[in-house]
């Protein structure tokens, strides 16, 4: 069963549905009848979007390492280099 969901903006705009200041999360149960067409538009959108987007569940994160693992990597790099060249001078 796919349930269909979406990503707001902010915390605000859900509390204005829920009548309350900010709410992180909201899950619908219950709809008027006035408001069932409003929302298989939302459900709509929301599966277009986000469950059937085969980019958003490939992309993840952006592949920019922080400054902590790109010294770690650089130090490796350079004890890696270090050795190949201790190998490289043994076998002359």
């Amino acid at each position: 069963m796919e349930v269909p969901f979406l990503i707001v903006k902010d915390k605000a705009r859900l509390g204005t549905l829920v009548h309350q200041k900010t709410a992180a999360v909201v899950a619908l149960t219950k709809v008027n009848k006035e408001d069932e067409s409003q929302l298989k538009i939302f459900q709509d959108l929301g599966n277009e979007k986000f469950n059937k987007n085969t980019e958003l569940l490939r992309k993840w994160g952006g592949g920019i390492m922080g400054l902590k693992t790109q010294a770690k990597l650089d130090k490796r790099a350079k004890a890696v280099a270090i050795e190949e060249a201790k190998k490289a001078a043994s076998m002359r």
